[in-house]
């Protein structure tokens, strides 16, 4: 997840020391300054015995058995933990609203949202009142290796008419990675436990707003048609894969209606959405794209082909 390299640098930026631990696959050249254990989760974690740390920040548990052998580990060696699960935890989302007192997964299914939950149990009982959940809602930014902003950026970037999904007045929430990745070194610093949802405010933006602001920034001109959710029904579109940040509004109302109240009282920022747009273009025009490579390559949103899109705007 991209959101780990923000995170060092803005721990770096504060001052910090900084140690990272990973397998070593990606970005070996970033964060000369910081110190560097190798090691693998599911299977070494040795590099963690005989050290102590003041805060650990988690980006990347995703197995129920990992997230404990880790956080048992880390009870002996660290006084706090920040653990980022995802909005999947609330079965309730996206057909429903939610807020950050809404009921979690109670189930063990082998799925996303209650492998997150089983995880922040993990976490939890490894280190009782030591641990901040961070519910990441749609991060967006530069270097994001999962492509749904910038898979809009480049299009409208690319210019001519843009197929653009449902009504331009829905609100959308995103969170640009820079101001989670702050939020959760608040949290560490000050030793901060509980549940917070890590996202933009309800009302944040509108999908208009967003696509608008892509058109300024890159200068490109592009028209932007508006297509219902239901006449990209009727086309078969795949909601969130060909077009990015589009599901149906009448079927997952509860798509951009994520509550942060906890998480706007402890201190959560976000900055102004054009100015993640316009970041994130600025990366795109310097070639940020092909840092990638492959890596998230299976997660990315394939996009409306141009055959489809010239498609959809004939219908």
């Amino acid at each position: 997840m991209f959101l780990g390299r923000h995170v060092a640098a803005e721990a770096l930026a504060r001052g910090h020391e900084l140690t990272l631990f990973s397998r070593g696959l990606h970005g070996a050249e970033l964060f000369a300054e910081a110190e560097r254990l190798r090691g693998d989760r599911s299977r070494d974690l040795s590099a963690f015995r005989g050290r102590s740390w003041d805060a650990v920040i988690d980006t990347s548990g995703y197995e129920p058995a990992d997230v404990d052998a880790s956080s048992r580990l880390l009870a002996e060696t660290a006084e706090h933990l920040v653990f980022v699960s995802s909005i999947n935890a609330y079965p309730a989302w996206p057909a429903e609203p939610v807020d950050e007192d809404s009921p979690v997964w109670e189930t063990n299914d082998d799925d996303y949202g209650p492998k997150k939950v089983a995880c922040e149990r993990a976490a939890e009982a490894a280190m009782p009142a030591r641990v901040a959940v961070v519910r990441a809602g749609l991060l967006v930014g530069p270097h994001d290796n999962i492509f749904r902003l910038p898979w809009w950026v480049r299009r409208v970037a690319a210019g001519g008419e843009v197929v653009a999904p449902g009504d331009p007045t829905r609100a959308v929430q995103i969170i640009d990675a820079r101001d989670l990745a702050a939020f959760m070194l608040d949290l560490a610093e000050r030793r901060v436990a509980g549940a917070f949802n890590g996202t933009g405010p309800i009302g944040q933006t509108t999908m208009g707003e967003l696509l608008g602001v892509a058109v300024e920034a890159t200068g490109s001109g592009a028209t932007l048609r508006w297509v219902g959710d239901d006449a990209l029904r009727a086309a078969e579109v795949a909601p969130w894969d060909e077009l990015p940040l589009w599901l149906p509004a009448d079927e997952f109302p509860g798509t951009w209606r994520v509550g942060t109240a906890r998480a706007a009282a402890t201190g959560l920022r976000c900055r102004p959405v054009a100015e993640s747009v316009v970041d994130v273009w600025a990366w795109l025009r310097a070639g940020g794209e092909s840092e990638l490579g492959d890596w998230g390559a299976a997660n990315r949103p394939g996009g409306l082909s141009p055959e489809r899109e010239k498609a959809i705007l004939a219908r």
